[in-house]
C-alpha cells in the first residue's frame, strides 16, 4: 500500500509513508488533516482546505482506496505543443482505467505529458481484467529492460543499436498501441472507413466516423472537403499515407489501424 498525495484529482507524488506524503504536501499544497472514513482501520484518505476557498478537497489517498469506489485513470495531453501548461489540463484523453495504480503509473512513464488521476467514478472491467494485467506487466518488463543500456565489450556493437530517443520512441508507441487494444471502441470490420480529406493543397486522411481530425492529428483550419484522394496538383501529407512517424502516434483500435494500413497500401503510398 502507498500513499497518493493528490492535487487537483492529479496524483503529484507517491510515497511509502503517510509521514513522508505529509511532508511532501508542505512543500506548498497545504496540510491534509481532514480524515476521511476508515479503511481496515486506519483512514482510507485525509483533506485539506482549498486554497481558494476553504472548501475540502481531497490531499492523501491510500492506494487501496478503491474498495471504497476510487478508480485511477492514466490521462494524455492532447492540448496543441506549447499551448497548455500541464496543471490540471482539461484537455486531455482517458486512456485506460483501472484499480490497479503502480500499473498504471509504470505504463504512463511511457508516455510523454501523461498523468494519473484518481476520484470515485464507475468501474470499468476492462482495466481489471487479468488478461490485461497480465499483458501490461509483461509489456512493462520488457520496455525496462529495453531502455536500459546493457554493459558490454567496447569494441562489439550493442544488440540493439537504437538510439534511447529512438527506443523511447518505440516504447510509446507499444504503449499506445496496447491501451487501443483494450480500451478502444470495438466496430466492425466494414464500420471504419478511410476518408481522403483536401485542406488548400494539402490532402490527408481521416478515420469516419470516430474522429474529426485526420490521422496525422494536424489541426486544420476552416472546413476540409470530401476528396477522392486522386486529386490533380495535391501533396499528399506524409504522415496522413505513411511516409513519415507520427509524433506523437495516433491512438488507433485494431479495426482502425488495418483499415488505414490497407487504405495506403492500396493507394501505392
Amino acid at each position: 500500500m502507498n500513499y497518493l498525495v493528490i492535487d487537483g484529482a492529479r496524483v503529484v507524488s507517491v510515497h511509502r509513508t503517510l509521514a513522508s506524503a505529509r511532508s511532501s504536501e508542505q512543500q506548498g499544497l497545504g496540510s491534509s488533516t481532514e480524515p476521511g472514513p476508515l479503511l481496515d482501520g486506519k483512514p482510507a484518505w485525509w483533506s485539506r482546505a482549498r486554497r481558494n476557498d476553504g472548501v475540502a478537497e481531497l490531499g492523501i489517498l491510500r492506494s487501496d482506496a478503491t474498495e471504497l469506489g476510487f478508480r485511477f485513470e492514466l490521462r494524455a495531453c492532447q492540448a496543441p505543443a506549447g499551448s497548455c501548461r500541464h496543471s490540471a489540463c482539461g484537455t486531455y484523453t482517458t486512456w485506460a482505467v483501472s484499480r490497479c495504480y503502480e500499473l498504471l503509473s509504470k505504463l504512463a512513464a511511457f508516455v510523454p505529458l501523461s498523468w494519473i488521476w484518481v476520484g470515485k467514478r464507475s468501474d470499468d472491467p476492462r482495466g481489471d481484467a487479468p488478461q490485461f494485467l497480465a499483458e501490461g506487466w509483461a509489456l512493462i518488463d520488457r520496455l525496462t529492460a529495453e531502455m536500459q543500456e546493457s554493459l558490454r565489450v567496447v569494441e562489439l556493437l550493442p544488440a540493439d543499436t537504437r538510439t534511447l530517443d529512438e527506443r523511447a520512441q518505440a516504447a510509446h508507441a507499444l504503449v499506445v498501441r496496447f491501451l487501443a487494444g483494450h480500451f478502444g471502441p470495438a466496430p466492425g470490420p466494414e464500420s471504419v472507413v478511410v476518408r481522403p480529406v483536401l485542406h488548400g493543397q494539402d490532402l490527408h486522411l481521416r478515420l469516419d466516423p470516430f474522429s474529426a481530425l485526420p490521422i496525422c492529428g494536424a489541426v486544420l483550419s476552416g472546413r476540409g472537403t470530401d476528396a477522392t484522394g486522386a486529386e490533380l496538383n495535391a501533396h499528399t501529407c506524409d504522415q496522413c499515407f505513411g511516409r513519415a512517424p507520427i509524433d506523437p502516434p495516433p491512438v488507433l483500435t485494431a479495426a482502425e489501424y488495418e483499415a488505414w494500413t490497407a487504405y495506403i497500401h492500396q493507394s501505392g503510398s
